[in-house]
C-alpha cells in the first residue's frame, strides 16, 4: 500500500566537514541515516555532483527517498564524484554508471546508497546500519535496481543486443498461460523421440544476449536479494533498457511450472547447450529471487535464514558473515541474530548457524549437505567448524547449487510429513549444545565403519568415464550385472540394495514444484515403465551385461564403425563388440583381452562423444538427471559388516557412519582422537567436550535403511563432539 506523504523532512545536519569529506557520527536515539541528493544535469557526460545530509529515520521520512540497488563490482577503474560542493569522493565504476543512468535532467533526486551513506570503515556504525537496511528498502518510495551494463563484445564477435534479450524474456513470459508449452515457443526445434532439442539458428543471438543479461553481477550477490524482495515499488534497469518485473515474474512462473510438470519436463531435459543452460540459470538464480519477493508480499508462510541460505547458496558475498546478515531484512523472525562485525569470522559464523539450528523449524538443514569447498585436513583450523555445511557460508559454482538443493530434497523426502519433521527437529535440538570453543555436542548412533571405498564419480568433463566407475562399483559391491533381473522380485537382497542405493531409493515426482518419493517397481498409469525398469534399461545402455560365449560377431562395415545405430537397451549401441572381436584374438591371455577390450571401447566412445551423450540423455533424460543428483561427487562404500552406501568424495577407509536422531541423512564422521591413546591436539581445555569422542564431519551420505533420522534404533546412543 502506498505511504501517504507529507512535506519532505529537512536534514538534521550535514554529514561532512568543509575541509574535506568526513563522516559525522550518526545518532542512535533517535535513529539517524544519511541520504544523498543527486543533482540534475541535462548533459549525460557532466561530472556527478551530490550532497550528503543526515536525517532522523522515522515515519516522516518514509516514502520521501528512493533506494539504489546495484552490485559493488571491483576496485578497478574507480571514479570520482563531487560531494557537498567541493569534496571529491571515490566510488567504484558500476556505481558511477548507475548514478549517470538514474540522474534526472532537471530535478534533484534523494537516494539512500550504501557505499556512500554508511561509513564503511567504521565497524560499529556498519553493524548498526546493517540492522536498518531491511527497513530502509521496505520504506523507500521506490527502489531503482541497476542490473548493470552489457560487456563490450570481443573483437570480431557479434554485438550483444539488450532488446533481443527482452524479446526472449517476453517469449518465456508467455508460458505463464496454462495452454502455452515449451513446444509452442518458436525458438526451439521440435522434440523428437530419441533426439535432443536445440535453439533455432535465428534465435541464437537472442539467447546469447539473454545469457549476458543473466550473467550480470547483480543477480549473483546476496545483498541484492532483499533489495528486490522488500520494496513496494521496484524499477529494473540495464544498459539502455528497462526490464518489466511482471515479465520476469511470468517467465519464472511459467518455466518453473512447465519444467517440472509432465507436459514439458521431457522437452526441457532434452535441451542442449545454451538452451539448457539458460533455463538452469533461471531455475538456480532468478526463480529463487522472484519466489522470495512473492513469499514476502503474500506473507502466508514465514521466511527463515535456513530457507534463504539453501535457496541462495550460489550467491556471493564479500564478507562471509554477510551470508546471514544480508538476509536480516527479509526473515520473519530475526530477534535471535544481531549483526556484529567486531566478532571473529569463525565465531560469527558458528554462532549464526547454531542460533538458526536451535531457533528455526528447518534449521537442521544448515548442518546437512556437501563439504566440498574446504580442505579435508583434520589438523587445519578452518574459519568455520566442520559441522557447518558448505551451503551455510559458501558460494557454490553455477549448477552445483541446484544439484545441492535437489539432493537435500531427496534427503527430506524420507521424513514423512510436517508433523514428522517437527518431531524429528525436537529430538535433534534436545541434546544439541555448542561449547565456548565452537564444538558441537550431540547424541548419535554409530551404524557402520567404512571398510572400503570406490572411485569417486565426477561428472563434469569426465562423463565418458562414468560407465567404468559404475562397473567398478558393481564389482566392489559383489553385484553381478548378468544377474540383475528383469523383475525386481528376481533379485537377491544385495542387488536390491545396490539399485536402490544408486537412485537414493527415490524418484522425482512430476508436478508444479520439485518433490521426491519412493521409486516404483511396477509401471504407473501413463508411464512407459517403472522406475526400476527405467534404471535397468539405462544401465544396459551405458554398462551392458557381458556377452554370452559364442561365435564372433561379423566384421563391421565402414559405416558401422563411424555412426551409432538405433538400438534397444542391452544391445551394443555403437557396434563396438565387432571391433573387439576383430582386433583381439581368442588365444591371448584373459588379462590382455580385458585390457585391449576396454581400450578399444574407450577409443570408440571418445570418437563419438557428442553422439554418445545425445543417445544416453535422449534415452531417459529424467532418470539421467536424477542419477546425476544422487551420484555426483560420490563414492560407493562397503562397511566392515558388508553393507553398502554412498559417501562424499573425501570419504576414506576408517570413517564412521553415524545417525544423528532428527537429521534426515546419516553423517560420515572421521575420528580425530585415538580411542586408546588420547591425542592431546584435541584437548581444548573444555570440560564439556574433551572427555567425549572427537570427530570432524566429512559430509552426509546415503545408507539404505538408515534414512530419515530414525535409523539404527537398536544401536546405543552416545554423546560425541563435532569439531
Amino acid at each position: 500500500m502506498p505511504i501517504p506523504l507529507g512535506p519532505p523532512p529537512q536534514p538534521q545536519r550535514a554529514g561532512y566537514k568543509k575541509s574535506g569529506f568526513a563522516y559525522t557520527p550518526l545518532g542512535l536515539d533517535p535513529a539517524e541515516v544519511r541520504l544523498l541528493t543527486l543533482e540534475p544535469s541535462e548533459d549525460d557526460t557532466a561530472p556527478i555532483v551530490c550532497k550528503v545530509d543526515i536525517f532522523e529515520f522515522d515515519p516522516d521520512l518514509y516514502g520521501h527517498f528512493d533506494a539504489l540497488s546495484y552490485a559493488w563490482g571491483t576496485k578497478e577503474d574507480e571514479q570520482f564524484i563531487t560531494v557537498n560542493e567541493n569534496t571529491e569522493f571515490k566510488i567504484r565504476k558500476n556505481l558511477w554508471l548507475a548514478l549517470r543512468r538514474i540522474r534526472h535532467k532537471t530535478e534533484p533526486r534523494k537516494f539512500w546508497i550504501d557505499a556512500i551513506c554508511i561509513d564503511q570503515g567504521n565497524p560499529v556504525e556498519k553493524s548498526e546500519q546493517v540492522g536498518k537496511i531491511g527497513d530502509i528498502y521496505k520504506y523507500c518510495g521506490k527502489c531503482i535496481i541497476w542490473l548493470g551494463d552489457f560487456p563490450k563484445p570481443a573483437e570480431g564477435a557479434t554485438p550483444l543486443s539488450p532488446p533481443a534479450a527482452l524479446e526472449l524474456l517476453t517469449m518465456f513470459a508467455s508460458l505463464s498461460e496454462p495452454t502455452t508449452h515449451l513446444s509452442n515457443l518458436p525458438c526451439f526445434t521440435p522434440l523428437t523421440k530419441g533426439k535432443r532439442t536445440d535453439i533455432k539458428d535465428e534465435y541464437k543471438p537472442h539467447f546469447e544476449s539473454f545469457a549476458a543479461l543473466l550473467d550480470l553481477e547483480w543477480w549473483k550477490r546476496t545483498w541484492t536479494i532483499q533489495e528486490l524482495a522488500l520494496p513496494a515499488d521496484i524499477n529494473l534497469l540495464f544498459a539502455d533498457q528497462e526490464l518489466p518485473y511482471l515479465s520476469l515474474q511470468n517467465a519464472v512462473d511459467g518455466l518453473t511450472r512447465h519444467s517440472t510438470a509432465r507436459c514439458c519436463k521431457t522437452h526441457r531435459l532434452a535441451l542442449r547447450g545454451l538452451g539448457f543452460d539458460t533455463i538452469v540459470t533461471i531455475e538456480e538464480r532468478i526463480e529463487s529471487m522472484v519466489s522470495t519477493r512473492q513469499q514476502r508480499l503474500e506473507s502466508k508462510t514465514p521466511i527463515t535464514f535456513t530457507q534463504l541460505r539453501r535457496r541462495f547458496c550460489g550467491s556471493q558475498v564479500s564478507w562471509k558473515r554477510d551470508s546471514f546478515y544480508g538476509f536480516l531484512g527479509i526473515v520473519t523472525n530475526k530477534n535471535f541474530l544481531r549483526p556484529d562485525y567486531t566478532l571473529s569470522l569463525r565465531q560469527a559464523m558458528a554462532e549464526a548457524v547454531f542460533a538458526c539450528v536451535k531457533s528455526e523449524s528447518d534449521g537442521v538443514e544448515l548442518l546437512v549437505g556437501e563439504r566440498l569447498f574446504r580442505p579435508q585436513d583434520p589438523y587445519r583450523r578452518l574459519h568455520v567448524p566442520s559441522w557447518v555445511a558448505d551451503a551455510s557460508f559458501c558460494t557454490f559454482p553455477p549448477k552445483w547449487a541446484l544439484m545441492e538443493r535437489r539432493r537435500l530434497g531427496v534427503y527430506a523426502s524420507f521424513v514423512d510429513d510436517e508433523a514428522g519433521e517437527e518431531k524429528a527437529r525436537r529430538v535433534f535440538v534436545k541434546y544439541l549444545k555448542m561449547t565456548k570453543n565452537g564444538v558441537l555436542l550431540t547424541k548419535s548412533r554409530r551404524v557402520g565403519t567404512v571398510g572400503r571405498v570406490g572411485e569417486a564419480l565426477v561428472d563434469q568433463g569426465q562423463w565418458l568415464d562414468v560407465p567404468r566407475v559404475l562397473s567398478s562399483w558393481m564389482e566392489m559391491a559383489g553385484v553381478r550385472r548378468e544377474g540383475w533381473g528383469e523383475d525386481p522380485g528376481e533379485n537377491d537382497a544385495r542387488t536390491d540394495a545396490f539399485w536402490r542405493t544408486m537412485i537414493n531409493d527415490s524418484t522425482e515426482i512430476d508436478g508444479y514444484r520439485l518433490s521426491y518419493g519412493r521409486p516404483t517397481t511396477t509401471a504407473s498409469e501413463g508411464e512407459e515403465g517403472s522406475d526400476y525398469s527405467r534404471l535397468r534399461s539405462l544401465w544396459d545402455l551405458v554398462n551392458p551385461a557381458p556377452k554370452s560365449p559364442g561365435s564372433k560377431s561379423p566384421a563391421p562395415t565402414a559405416a558401422e564403425t563411424t555412426a551409432p545405430k538405433p538400438t534397444e537397451a542391452g544391445v551394443d549401441p555403437f557396434h563396438i563388440q565387432p571391433l573387439i572381436d576383430e582386433w583381439v584374438p581368442d588365444w591371448v591371455p584373459e588379462w590382455i583381452s580385458d585390457f585391449a577390450s576396454d581400450f578399444i571401447r574407450a577409443m570408440a566412445l571418445a570418437s563419438n562423444q557428442d553422439a554418445v551423450h545425445d543417445l544416453v540423455v535422449s534415452h531417459d533424460s529424467k532418470m539421467i538427471y536424477h542419477l546425476l543428483a544422487c551420484l555426483w561427487e560420490r563414492r560407493l562404500f562397503v562397511t566392515s559388516d558388508d553393507k553398502i552406501g554412498l559417501a562424499p568424495r573425501d570419504a576414506q577407509k576408517g570413517d564412521e557412519v553415524h545417525v544423528i536422531p532428527g537429521c534426515p541423512a546419516p553423517f560420515i564422521l572421521r575420528r580425530l582422537d585415538d580411542p586408546k591413546n588420547v591425542n592431546t591436539n584435541w584437548q581444548l581445555g573444555d570440560w564439556e567436550s574433551d572427555a567425549l569422542p572427537q570427530y570432524m564431519v566429512v559430509g552426509n551420505g546415503f545408507f539404505h535403511g538408515f534414512m530419515g533420522g530414525d535409523g539404527g534404533k537398536g544401536v546405543a546412543e552416545e554423546k560425541i563432539a563435532l569439531h
